[in-house]
């Protein structure tokens, strides 16, 4: 009777598929900072940096994005599924003892694993989520065009990007684009017209 006596360790009990939810909740925060798992994100997010480094001027999103957010959540699905498994733990179970923790210890001092857990996890099901975490290594990841050009300010980077200018908009217009994000506003050079990409630059927020 494993209510009465000493538990055994969480490592031994894994071992014997006998691992509890709360053992399991130990063992899936592990594996998800286990290295190798950390550097497949890590790997992940840096391939696809040029494809998240890109502006757009009509409001829609590249097609891609949707299809790298569903390999995004795979990594973490896969993950998540395999520690469980190994564990003898049914993941709707799991799941419904997450919610559970998340408003029971969410936000928490002593609870920084299992936040950062849930931000990981919350990441991976949440496609703009999923976008603020792509946007965020492009920043970190900027190298600037030309190292001598001088910054606004200190905590502000210049990237230069190409856009496409969408119908209706002419040489001399103000022109609405989105990049990492954010909404800039450029001014299309003369003799650009509909069709035509532009290379601008914008400033954007440090990491």
């Amino acid at each position: 009777d494993r209510r009465g006596g000493p538990r055994a360790p969480v490592t031994a009990l894994h071992a014997m598929g006998e691992v509890d939810l709360p053992s399991a909740l130990n063992l899936v925060i592990e594996s998800f900072q286990d290295p190798k798992f950390t550097a497949q994100v890590e790997e992940f997010t840096n391939i696809n940096i040029p494809a998240f480094a890109v502006a757009t001027a009509d409001g829609s999103q590249p097609l891609d994005w949707t299809f790298q957010f569903k390999k995004y959540k795979k990594l973490y699905e896969d993950q998540l599924t395999k520690t469980l498994s190994s564990s003898g733990v049914e993941v709707t179970d799991f799941m419904t003892y997450l919610e559970q923790c998340s408003q029971a210890y969410g936000g928490q001092p002593g609870y920084e694993h299992f936040d950062a857990l849930m931000v990981s996890l919350t990441a991976s099901e949440d496609y703009e989520r999923f976008l603020q975490v792509m946007f965020a290594v492009v920043r970190e990841n900027w190298v600037p065009e030309d190292s001598a050009a001088l910054l606004p300010a200190p905590d502000v980077q210049l990237h230069e990007v190409d856009v496409v200018i969408p119908e209706g908009v002419g040489p001399g217009m103000a022109m609405n684009i989105e990049y990492l994000g954010l909404a800039h506003q450029v001014v299309v050079p003369e003799g650009c017209f509909a069709g035509t990409a532009i290379r601008v630059t914008l400033q954007v927020p440090g990491p």
